[in-house]
């Protein structure tokens, strides 16, 4: 005779929350160093005997933000405002592939955090986690003059 506590489906279904830390890996672009030139920026991650969690990722982008003309880079201290989500709006076009299968794509990568960023999170978004994302709402009506 069989035992039919083998599946017990009456349970109430839990839901396993146990990853107590993250190890962050970084990965190079392999499409080369030069990024100051427009074309693809791939990274590959190979093969591996890792868990891989890619709502946790991210991209870190360091660069000199450079004055127009021949001015030179700004320094530490200089008061410099970007556009909300202003790193992404240097990208056309994101794409996340797994195994070469395309899992998601979105173009202009900038607007569509903006977007998002207007209608997923609450107003003061950039007390916190949104500084990250250089996130703040516009305070007031007046253009910033250059």
């Amino acid at each position: 005779m069989m035992d039919d506590s083998i599946l017990n489906f009456e349970e109430k279904y839990t839901e396993s929350d146990t990853i107590k830390s993250y190890e962050y890996n970084e990965y190079q672009p392999t499409s080369g160093s030069n990024l100051n030139i427009s074309g693809n920026i791939t990274i590959h991650i190979e093969n591996q005997d890792e868990f891989f969690h890619p709502r946790r990722s991210y991209l870190l982008v360091e660069g000199n933000l450079l004055k127009d003309g021949a001015g030179g880079v700004y320094d530490a201290n200089a008061s410099v405002a970007l556009a909300n989500n202003g790193i992404m709006h240097l990208f056309s076009n994101v794409k996340y592939e797994l195994a070469g299968q395309e899992i998601e794509s979105v173009n202009n990568p900038g607007i569509a955090g903006v977007l998002m960023g207007v209608a997923k999170f609450p107003y003061d978004y950039a007390n916190g986690t949104g500084m990250v994302q250089c996130w703040s709402p516009q305070t007031s009506d007046a253009i910033l003059g250059v």
